[in-house]
């Protein structure tokens, strides 16, 4: 989940005369810090002067990209390439034109659902049911990050669900493959909150949690003017992410973070700020970036336990003033900047945070573009090649066998005989044993399959699936809500979720009763 503010270079030269230059280059600038209400007026003056001027049309088209008019942004920016076809502004012109194109067909025929204050963008079909939920969690992070950071947006945040993996690298500065070797999945750029769907992933992502993150980099860019540097920004942002769900902010490490952070810190190798910068998407590995945004969660931690939510905001400020991040962390925590990563430093390994034997960090499983025969699609899903201790991996593919062919309690030794070497948190194994007890009957023995590699792995739907309905059949609807729910924000796109929350809402009651049923039934259920 990498994303970093679009960026213009500012020593642009404007062609035209210079009292009019000075204006373009206050308005591009503008643009560049996200002022958009202020640059509506200083771009409406300009285009009023001198309306096709190459400056001006580029200026206009961006603007119209950053409002999201794609075609009305394309037009102008055809007619200012036109007129400005060499130099760094042909070039930067020409670029931009490029992308807005790219924008244009990637979201072509596009529908939309509007909420109070965001609008959420969707290719037709299943993705049309990310959007009620995606509304909730923004709408509750609006609140909640409009108290820790004094913003609130008065003009609707546009949200845009992008089908593929392969959408987002025409719609952003990165390559395919730095995505899929990054792991990244959402961006916030060009005024607006971009995410893949979950459904592009074979067993989805934490895609509302993710939503929230993106919707903490819009502040933060809307606050600072562009000024926060890649680490602060991502921590502050993985800080956030959980807040629409939590009174507080944190929330403290996942199991994977913790591992994480205490492997590296065992062998002396954590990455800089530098590393990060300018894109956690450059670095070379998902696990490198995660361990990134496990490090930069604890500089923020550790920030707000010094300074609290006051002091990020003066943070802030003073960047967004013309400070530097070192100079305006070092007045704001009263000790030089290499200090404070020193004492920051020191307070991790204080925390002596504890490494899992056993714990494989999950990486995302993009689906490969294009229709599959069912045999390829059994393949590409299939995770018992992730399991390392090979006898247990043969185990658990017999088991597979067994339960494909009905033949569950067979099935069921097979992966007893898996776990037992492997251990219990295994999340393949686990939640395998533990929908084949539920499909045997036994919701309890599931129930203790799957907890234990829940807690290892909190972000896995299976689990979280399993656990929701072996509650259901145990008749605590209460905690089956709740298991369902999160197996939602992760994978939402089964219907046995919806027609299992259908089924809790009718009996217990609840607003959320018509999503769930309408859900249910355009996932194909009963």
């Amino acid at each position: 989940m990498t994303r970093s503010a679009f960026t213009f270079a500012l020593t642009l030269t404007f062609t035209c005369s210079n009292a009019f230059a000075s204006k373009a280059e206050h308005a591009y600038r503008l643009l560049n810090e996200w002022r958009i209400d202020e640059a509506d007026k200083e771009v409406e003056a300009l285009v009023k002067a001198r309306p096709h001027d190459a400056d001006v049309a580029f200026l206009d088209g961006n603007l119209k990209f950053l409002h999201g008019d794609y075609a009305g942004a394309l037009e102008r920016l055809k007619e200012a390439a036109a007129k400005q076809s060499t130099g760094e502004l042909g070039e930067e012109i020409r670029g931009l034109r490029d992308l807005v194109d790219a924008t244009g067909e990637a979201t072509r025929g596009f529908q939309s659902t509007r909420g109070k204050h965001f609008i959420i963008q969707y290719a037709p079909g299943k993705d049309a049911l990310l959007a009620p939920y995606a509304l909730d969690a923004l709408e509750r992070a609006y609140a909640a990050l409009g108290e820790d950071f004094g913003d609130r947006p008065a003009e609707p945040v546009r949200v845009e669900i992008f089908p593929e993996v392969s959408d987002l690298a025409k719609v952003s500065t990165l390559t395919l493959k730095e995505i899929e070797t990054s792991g990244t999945i959402a961006l916030c750029k060009f005024n607006r909150l971009m995410i893949v769907s979950p459904r592009a992933l074979i067993h989805g992502y934490p895609w509302i949690d993710t939503l929230t993150h993106e919707y903490t980099h819009f502040i933060i860019s809307r606050t600072s003017r562009n000024t926060v540097p890649i680490w602060l920004h991502e921590g502050l942002a993985k800080f956030e992410e959980r807040r629409w769900r939590t009174a507080q902010s944190g929330g403290g490490l996942t199991p994977t973070m913790e591992h994480l952070l205490a492997t590296a810190l065992a062998r002396k190798h954590l990455i800089t700020f530098e590393q990060m910068h300018p894109s956690m998407a450059k670095l070379p590995s998902q696990e490198d970036t995660a361990l990134a945004f496990a490090e930069v969660y604890m500089v923020v931690e550790y920030l707000s336990g010094q300074i609290g939510w006051e002091g990020i905001r003066k943070i802030i400020a003073a960047m967004r003033d013309g400070k530097s991040d070192a100079q305006a962390v070092a007045a704001a925590v009263g000790k030089p900047f290499d200090q404070f990563q020193k004492d920051w430093r020191s307070w991790l390994h204080g925390r002596k945070l504890k490494a899992r034997p056993g714990l494989v960090p999950v990486a995302l499983k993009f689906k490969k573009s294009g229709k599959q025969t069912e045999a390829q699609k059994e393949v590409s899903e299939d995770d018992t090649g992730e399991i390392a201790e090979e006898k247990a991996r043969k185990l658990a593919r017999l088991g597979g066998m067994m339960r494909v062919r009905h033949r569950l309690k067979a099935a069921a030794i097979e992966y007893e005989k898996a776990q037992v070497l492997i251990g219990p948190g295994n999340a393949q194994v686990a939640n395998k044993l533990a929908r084949t007890y539920l499909e045997l009957g036994d919701a309890e023995r599931a129930i203790k399959t799957a907890e234990p590699a829940l807690e290892l792995y909190p972000d896995q739907a299976g689990p979280n699936a399993t656990l929701g309905e072996g509650w259901m059949k145990r008749g605590d609807l209460g905690k089956a809500e709740a298991y369902l729910l999160a197996a939602v924000s992760i994978s939402p796109f089964d219907p046995a979720l919806h027609c299992g929350l259908e089924t809790i809402y009718r009996q217990k009651g609840g607003v959320e009763l018509e999503r769930e049923a309408a859900a249910c039934r355009a996932l194909g259920g009963p």
